[in-house]
């Protein structure tokens, strides 16, 4: 065995140990719905380490991801449901099987081959439908961007980004002129489907949205975090400026907000 496969062996004995009668108590009590959050948090710590660049991070992020798959297919063993072993074999096997332009004889041009034969395969395994395999799970605007991915690969997409983009102010327009028949609306009764059709608009427009960022190169997911941060950064500092004038800020006029921000940018900017 390599070394690479002794220490995976260690981490596997080291969680049976722990789910062993003789255990942790806290380990052999976990369910698979008791782990569920721990493990979105760790995927979100990875991706933290991701967007700030910290490989010592990252490595040790990975390793609690790691440890999550560990723990999941430890119970299920318990269970006499199915091993890690099984979990590492049937994804070897896929991986195989959804790559025969390098362990076959088969041949592709670029990655936009390889992503529409990837999909013409999961139809061989049993895949009914294209937008089908996207978990119901996912944050609304990385769901909207993977059903993009997916309908893209068999050929339903915009030409180019000049045409999505001419779709957003499209979207924009339809929800400009949703709000001002809501408007017109206030005083009569149909007002609650006048909002719904705010938010039907709001919904395609963030649709839209997401979907730039495929024509792009940029995962909205993580552009959104990196825009909440600076946010939350710049904010702190006006927090800070206020405080050191002995203001408060519910009683700053529109101007001394916007004069705050802009400070606020142009030295999150330099740092």
């Amino acid at each position: 065995m390599t070394d690479t496969g002794n220490k995976f062996e260690k981490l596997i004995d080291i969680m049976a140990r722990l789910r062993a009668p003789d255990g942790c108590p806290w380990d052999r009590e976990q369910t698979y719905k008791d782990i569920a959050p721990h493990t979105l948090e760790e995927v979100h710590e990875v991706l933290d380490a991701i967007d700030r660049g910290d490989f010592d991070g990252l490595k040790e992020e990975l390793g609690d991801l790691l440890l999550q798959i560990v723990f999941y297919a430890q119970i299920a063993k318990d269970e006499k449901r199915f091993t890690i072993d099984d979990v590492v074999e049937s994804i070897s096997k896929k991986l195989v099987h959804r790559h025969p332009h390098v362990f076959g004889e088969q041949k592709v041009k670029n990655s936009g081959e390889v992503l529409e034969q990837w999909e013409k395969l999961k139809f061989e395994e049993g895949k009914k439908s294209v937008v089908g395999g996207v978990p119901k799970a996912l944050p609304a605007l990385l769901k909207a961007y993977r059903l993009g991915e997916k309908t893209a690969r068999v050929g339903f997409d915009w030409e180019d980004a000049e045409g999505i983009l001419a779709k957003l102010e499209e979207e924009a327009r339809e929800l400009h002129e949703a709000r001002k028949t809501l408007r017109l609306a206030d005083a009569r009764s149909g007002q609650a489907k006048d909002e719904a059709a705010v938010e039907h608009e709001y919904g395609d427009l963030l649709f839209t949205m997401a979907n730039i960022g495929r024509f792009l190169g940029i995962d909205p997911e993580g552009a959104l975090r990196k825009a909440t941060e600076r946010f939350i950064k710049r904010f702190k500092f006006m927090e800070d400026e206020i405080s050191g004038q002995k203001k408060e800020m519910q009683k700053l006029t529109a101007k001394e907000w916007d004069e705050l921000w802009t400070k606020a940018k142009i030295l999150s900017t330099k740092s």
